[in-house]
């Protein structure tokens, strides 16, 4: 096909952190509603806590947290499964 082209990298990176963050939400929503998925709304957090260096003139910050669900990573799949389609 002349004209068909994916989506590129940017795109992937929106849909996935959007996919990422509706799945979170909807996930605490299930698990206050049926309190027996907790298992699966329970998360682990991958990453870099946050770092500070001040250098007297001025200050640096960095860090980087993944707070990682089951329905994180439906959402990711979702998301994924969404930008496979465009």
């Amino acid at each position: 096909m002349a004209g068909s082209r994916s989506p590129g990298w940017p795109v992937l990176l929106v849909l996935l952190v959007l996919g990422g963050i509706i799945g979170g939400w909807i996930g605490q929503a299930l698990t206050k509603v049926w309190p027996s998925l907790a298992a699966l709304g329970s998360t682990q957090s991958l990453g870099i806590p946050n770092f500070t260096a001040d250098l007297g003139v001025f200050t640096i910050s960095f860090g980087f947290m993944l707070h990682i669900s089951a329905f994180t990573l439906l959402g990711f799949v979702l998301a994924y499964l969404v930008y496979r389609k465009m």
